[in-house]
């Protein structure tokens, strides 16, 4: 077994702005390597070459998303790794934190809703919320494609779907800015629980006139599985759908500014995209590969001792499988650093693998693919409003995604 102390800078602005060098560094030199995680309080194992993050995310035996399967009950660690406080337990109780039946019986409770047959019934809607967004911009000439597009799309789907006002949304995007990106900042830890209240409290309310007043959503239908006994928790009732709203739009913001940019960076296929829109779908797989919206997976913990690439994990380690880094493989993609909207055969690992794959990923694709072809059918001329190298980058770890994207377009006088 062979061991590093070398330690790879893995997080701020720096890093995000291009992660890549340091992952095929970390690829090459140590595939699978123990160093410190965001707040130093624990190591982590971060997995990097394709092969080792398929087998993890494949194998959910040994990598758990539960902790109290990797640690013995007496064990203090626990305290530390699982949030025991009241408001905590409410948002956090989802099935991305579940393992074997629970994650089973919660994922069923919603799966209906998500799947391809079912997705592609929502076209017509999505279609129209992307025309109308862009009604509302198209003779500027110019804005931030993120906060007039990328988020306002999926969060008015995803907020249709449940049943929850969309002019509630940005009230909803900051709760959930507050849930994924961590501060170690003096009094951050108050100001988060406040948020977290805030949030938990908004869905009572709401719980509460569903119940009194039944809609055709799926607050309504999580509610009815709650009252007819189908085993569901008032703290999964609430986390199940703080994680739909939280899910239901983070990856796919990042998805429509990544691709978008990526697009802008290369012409001549931005342009083979504007030709031809049926080759929108195979563009956004590239993306997902090339520079997919989620680029770490959330920690898993390790139930027995296993070996991954020379390196013995023990009972009770922490992992992290670098999605980014396994789809920049060139042992999987052939000149992976090169962006192709014609790569085939694509078997990138943008929505995951096995039992925890993305349950939405339907509902992004369609997202995505609904997005760049309404976009480059009606902003002519459209391309970037700023110096690339100066485009700010989100710092929260596990995903890859703009702050804003500056972009202009030609108008019609």
């Amino acid at each position: 077994m062979s061991t590093s102390t070398r330690i790879y800078q893995l997080y701020g602005a720096d890093f995000k702005r291009n992660p890549h060098p340091t992952y095929a560094a970390m690829r090459k030199e140590h595939p699978v390597i123990r160093q410190p995680g965001l707040f130093e309080t624990f190591h982590i194992w971060f997995v990097t070459r394709y092969a080792d993050v398929h087998a993890v995310l494949a194998d959910n035996e040994t990598f758990v998303l539960d902790a109290r399967m990797a640690f013995d009950p007496s064990d203090p660690r626990l305290d530390m790794l699982v949030d025991s406080r009241p408001v905590m337990q409410l948002v956090n109780n989802n099935l991305l934190n579940k393992d074997g039946e629970d994650h089973r019986r919660l994922r069923s409770l919603v799966q209906s809703a998500f799947t391809p047959r079912m997705v592609a019934q929502l076209r017509p809607a999505i279609q129209a919320i992307a025309d109308e967004l862009l009604d509302q911009i198209v003779d500027d000439g110019q804005a931030d494609l993120i906060e007039a597009f990328a988020f306002p799309l999926p969060i008015i789907v995803i907020l249709e779907m449940l049943g929850i006002p969309h002019n509630d949304r940005n009230q909803l995007r900051i709760w959930s800015d507050a849930f994924v990106t961590p501060d170690p900042s003096p009094g951050a830890e108050q100001q988060f629980l406040q948020a977290m209240t805030d949030f938990t409290d908004y869905l009572r309310d709401l719980f509460a006139r569903r119940r009194a007043e039944p809609r055709n959503d799926l607050v309504t239908a999580l509610l009815q599985a709650e009252e007819e006994g189908r085993r569901l928790s008032e703290q999964e009732l609430f986390s199940m759908v703080v994680l739909l709203i939280v899910a239901g739009h983070e990856t796919t913001v990042g998805l429509i500014g990544n691709t978008v940019l990526t697009l802008l960076l290369h012409p001549d296929q931005l342009e083979a995209v504007r030709c031809d829109p049926s080759l929108t779908p195979t563009a956004i797989e590239e993306i997902l590969r090339y520079e997919g919206p989620v680029e770490r997976t959330i920690t898993r913990f390790v139930t027995k001792d296993v070996t991954l690439a020379d390196q013995r994990l023990g009972r009770g380690d922490l992992v992290i499988a670098v999605v980014g880094s396994a789809n920049r493989d060139s042992a999987q993609f052939p000149d992976a650093d090169r962006f192709d909207i014609a790569r085939n055969p694509q078997r990138h690992l943008g929505f995951g693998q096995g039992v925890h794959y993305c349950l939405g990923a339907p509902l992004a694709r369609l997202e995505g693919e609904i997005a760049i072809n309404t976009l480059l059918r009606r902003l002519p001329g459209l391309r970037l409003a700023a110096d690339v190298q100066r485009l700010e980058w989100r710092t929260q770890p596990l995903f890859c995604g703009l702050v804003a994207l500056p972009v202009a377009w030609d108008v019609a006088r």
